[in-house]
């Protein structure tokens, strides 16, 4: 197989850095969309009772606070071991995982490399040892995206199956 020219390998690494920054802007869509229903969520629990209350206080929440909240929503409302329970702490752990990944994705710095076909984020200085570098594929970013859609239709079944 005979090497790459440079015009080439200047054309796959622009292809792909468009494509990653196309998934990339359509994750931060739907982990906006998320995080709005996160905060629907929230401020709907005892039915609405307290709404304007929790939209004060959830408006200008982080998503991890809003996962706190919901968090001790579950565990007062159902029984520990509940399937109840189960199915909201199960969709907070992945909520937690995914935000984690989020919180990587944009405030890494990002790179390309043609050859292997990946887009590389990077998080920490470069003078840090705690700088840690991820490689994702297209198909990989498009996973992740499927996994926030997914997160989002979860917290909608669940919180109508069983409303807090």
């Amino acid at each position: 197989m005979s090497e790459l020219t440079a015009r080439q390998t200047f054309e796959i690494r622009e292809a792909l850095k468009r494509d990653a920054a196309e998934l990339l802007g359509r994750m931060l869509f739907e982990f906006s969309h998320l995080d709005v229903n996160l905060g629907l969520c929230v401020v709907w629990t005892d039915n609405g009772q307290r709404i304007n209350e929790l939209t004060r206080q959830t408006v200008d929440s982080s998503f991890h606070k809003k996962l706190d909240y919901l968090s001790q929503r579950v565990d007062s409302a159902f029984q520990k071991g509940s399937k109840e329970h189960s199915a909201y702490t199960e969709w907070i752990a992945l909520a937690h995982e995914l935000r984690n990944q989020r919180n990587q994705l944009v405030h890494g710095r990002w790179g390309i490399d043609p050859i292997q076909g990946h887009v590389i984020n990077v998080t920490g200085l470069p003078t840090s040892s705690d700088q840690k570098e991820v490689r994702y594929s297209l198909s990989e970013l498009r996973n992740v995206i499927e996994d926030l859609i997914r997160l989002q239709t979860n917290l909608s079944e669940i919180s109508e199956r069983w409303p807090l």
